[in-house]
């Protein structure tokens, strides 16, 4: 049988180097497809930045390993992640959808959760289309107004950040940078208007979010599906996607982005050193938040 989880935070990759990691996830996903019945000759990490993503090979299946370092974040859930893609790609909508013919999960082992998605073959292709991305983004948000599920206010994220800027949640974070980001969540908390027309929303379509196939650009990684305003979509879209929303505020979006920025550091400042692109959005965030050039 499988393990029950441990989610307390920072249980999970205590004391991990990023190599014990990547084989612990593989070792649970191998787990996890046997249990099911599937053979995997081939398995293979395709990513490891938040959580481990793993291709089950041959089988066309990726199993998403639950190895993030803030699986404490009350906004984010894997469950929840399920659900949300499952509607969608009933609905047709442009995502990434779970396992059809074995069960999606979540599954659990030791100290990890484990999904199982549908494998979709990237496309080498250069930039994204930016009317493509504003197109599909669309295209969710319309599927997903009856989602009949209960989803989390978006503002769930500032309470999450605050908890990640404890200087024992994030020991590397310069103090003087720590106190920036706080002072920015409280400023967003101030000026956040308190009517907001929300609705169901991906809650992070960063470019990182987006897998181009050969037939068509995909959405993926629902985990932070929530409540909001569109522009707390819209804010993590380029401007060129998202001048195609109409009736944006802008105000809001920038504003939004601002949060966004804050959000993100503090979480990439738990453990900086996870992954390159970790490393990368750690620094950049605070760039943009100071007004500084990117490199």
């Amino acid at each position: 049988m499988l393990g029950r989880v441990d989610t307390r935070p920072g249980t999970q990759n205590l004391g991990m180097t990023p190599v014990e990691r990547r084989r612990l996830a593989v070792e649970a996903a191998v787990a996890v497809a046997k249990e099911l019945g599937l053979g995997v000759l081939r398995p293979r990490v395709l990513k490891d930045s938040n959580n481990t993503i793993v291709h089950l090979g041959p089988a066309p299946l990726v199993a998403k390993v639950g190895t993030s370092h803030f699986r404490d974040a009350r906004l984010e859930s894997l469950q929840r992640e399920l659900a949300v893609a499952e509607h969608l790609a009933e609905r047709g909508a442009p995502v990434i959808a779970p396992a059809r013919d074995v069960a999606s999960g979540p599954h659990r082992w030791q100290a990890l959760t484990v999904s199982l998605w549908q494998y979709a073959e990237p496309a080498a292709v250069g930039e994204v289309d930016q009317g493509e991305v504003a197109a599909a983004l669309q295209a969710v948000h319309a599927a997903l107004v009856d989602f009949p599920g209960s989803l989390p206010p978006f503002g769930l994220a500032l309470e999450d950040a605050r908890r990640l800027l404890l200087p024992e949640r994030s020991p590397a974070l310069a103090a003087a940078d720590r106190s920036l980001l706080c002072t920015v969540l409280d400023e967003v908390q101030v000026a956040l208007p308190v009517l907001m027309d929300v609705r169901p929303l991906h809650g992070s379509p960063h470019s990182g979010n987006w897998l181009q196939t050969a037939d068509r650009l995909l959405l993926l990684d629902f985990e932070t599906a929530c409540r909001g305003p569109l522009e707390w979509d819209v804010a993590a879209l380029g401007d060129e996607a998202a001048a195609l929303f109409p009736n944006i505020d802008a105000e809001l979006v920038a504003l939004l982005r601002r949060m966004r920025s804050a959000c993100v550091a503090a979480k990439c400042w738990t453990e900086p050193n996870r992954a390159p692109e970790v490393f990368e959005a750690a620094h950049i965030h605070l760039k943009l938040l100071r007004g500084e050039p990117l490199d």
